[in-house]
């Protein structure tokens, strides 16, 4: 017979007390096997290398080397951290119903020119900017401003709209610049028109309830969040795509030569890798997503937590419960802020699919070939969100 969640709390929470080897630091560290990977000398944070600056030290320690930088574990433990991102963003716009008229065009009338922003565009633009278009151009020029769009891992959903550069007051990034091949503009290839598309069209109506609560400022801001941690962990995959192509370049540029995007996908794809990335961003989504710590525990344990602990061993033993129901098959639809399936869903038919065809299409173009029409970036290769 299974244990009701209280009752295996209350086990764990025993379990992890009475150990004597137990200490608060591995409540969250045992092993590392939910988390990043602690990087070594050979495994740099892609994301750490790309905070440098030109004021940084010039010690032989700090040296980062650019395979170190482009290696795959370097870049999985960076994909991981944003898990974090993405799925903390997607609860916080599912507290809000659809609230579809901030996507019409012209939903809220004539907005204007958002401050700031290039004027050409508009004067060849008929349609008025709908509530999100507008929040989001406003919010990019002003990130334009302060060097957002300086960073390789970066990439505006409206470029076009964009000032010429950053404030003059700002020093210059001194950003490495062989992390990724400027080949036919590979480096520059930008997939948020599809993902701006199927966010609104597909996304939205999965994480929130339908109807119009009025809280339409919020609700822009909120996806302005997730939308851009979802354009960064996709494009993510060019970063993974050089990696790639660096282990096996005669192996990607026999398939490109022939045509072979089919073969290219097939050599680029970890299944097992992606299989782990759906598993960890279902446990996080039901872990993240529920009331933790003392709600969950029976009241006379709760009453025992009254030491940092005590309280750091109850949030271990509520975290791996949670995980423990979320991996259950045949287990009831779990209740909290949102649905885990829906977040494992997210990732299998949207971020993984999405960022493998900007890893093919990134691979055609440093190869010296045109990707394919269906890698083109108004589309996915593979769409099941119709």
């Amino acid at each position: 017979m299974l244990l009701s969640r209280k009752s295996l709390i209350s086990v764990l929470l025993s379990a992890f007390l009475s150990s004597e080897r137990w200490s608060p630091s591995q409540a969250f560290a045992m092993n590392n096997r939910w988390g990043p990977k602690h990087t070594s000398s050979s495994a740099v944070s892609l994301q750490t290398a790309l905070s440098a600056t030109s004021t940084a030290a010039s010690t032989e320690d700090s040296k980062v080397k650019t395979s170190d930088i482009l290696s795959l574990d370097s870049i999985r433990s960076t994909l991981i951290r944003q898990e974090e991102t993405i799925i903390f963003a997607i609860i916080e716009r599912a507290q809000f119903r659809q609230n579809d008229v901030v996507y019409e065009q012209g939903g809220f009338g004539d907005l204007g020119v958002p401050l700031g922003a290039n004027p050409d565009y508009f004067k060849e633009r008929s349609e008025q900017l709908s509530f999100l278009e507008y929040m989001l151009i406003g919010t990019e020029v002003l990130h334009c401003g302060v060097r957002r769009y300086t960073s390789p891992e970066e990439h505006a959903f409206f470029p076009e709209c964009l000032p010429s550069g950053p404030l003059d007051a700002l020093p210059q990034l001194d950003y490495p610049t062989d992390l990724l091949s400027p080949i036919k503009g590979a480096n520059a290839i930008n997939f948020n028109e599809i993902l701006l598309k199927k966010y609104k069209e597909w996304m939205v109506p999965s994480i929130s309830k339908k109807g119009d609560d009025e809280q339409h400022g919020s609700t822009v801001l909120s996806d302005i969040v997730v939308l851009q941690a979802l354009s960064r962990r996709v494009h993510y995959g060019k970063f993974v795509a050089e990696s790639k192509y660096q282990s096996d370049p005669e192996g990607y540029q026999k398939l490109v030569d022939d045509g072979d995007a089919e073969g290219v996908m097939e050599l680029l794809t970890n299944s097992a890798v992606e299989a782990r990335v759906l598993r960890r961003a279902k446990i996080k989504a039901a872990t993240y997503g529920r009331e933790p710590l003392m709600t969950q525990l029976p009241e006379q344990k709760a009453a025992e937590c009254g030491g940092d602990v005590s309280f750091v061993a109850a949030a271990a033993a509520s975290a791996v419960a949670t995980a423990m129901e979320s991996l259950e098959e045949n287990s009831d639809k779990l209740q909290g802020k949102i649905d885990p399936a829906i977040i494992e869903t997210i990732y299998r038919d949207f971020i993984i699919p999405l960022t493998k065809d900007i890893e093919v299409a990134y691979l055609f173009l440093r190869c010296g070939k045109e990707p394919p029409s269906n890698y083109a970036p108004d589309r996915m290769s593979v769409d099941v969100l119709n």
